[in-house]
């Protein structure tokens, strides 16, 4: 029984030492992330809600050539956890679309578009996550 105990303690230890050093999806509100395509582009920036401390909203922006958008619309958010969560472009003018976001590592987000990875440059750098410059 002591040795169970001892164990349990050195486990607890071990966790709270070297425990999950990735940002959360709190440290990506604010941030514009861009997405480039065969027209001028579109991105989606993460916004907290009114409601709560774990409701969040997505502004997604469709760009246009010489403007900065042509049209934007505002998705709930699903939360899968502290490092994922999910919405769903449903505005009328623009193709149905499941963005799913994920933080894997301290350095490291994969963007999906219904179930196909997007791959994102320059936001790999974790400081600049963690400490709200864009």
């Amino acid at each position: 029984m002591k040795t169970l105990f001892m164990g349990m303690i050195l486990i607890s230890l071990n966790t709270w030492c070297f425990g999950d050093e990735r940002p959360t999806i709190d440290s990506l509100i604010g941030k514009r992330i861009h997405i480039e395509d065969a027209f001028a582009g579109q991105s989606f920036t993460l916004l907290k809600g009114r409601k709560g401390k774990q409701e969040y909203i997505v502004e997604w922006i469709r760009s246009g050539t010489g403007v900065p958008s042509i049209r934007s619309h505002k998705c709930k958010v699903r939360v899968i956890s502290n490092y994922q969560f999910r919405f769903i472009l449903d505005h009328p003018e623009e193709k149905h679309g499941e963005f799913t976001l994920s933080i894997t590592s301290k350095d490291e987000i994969k963007v999906f578009l219904n179930g196909i990875r997007i791959h994102i440059d320059g936001i790999g750098d974790a400081r600049s996550l963690k400490s709200g410059r864009p």
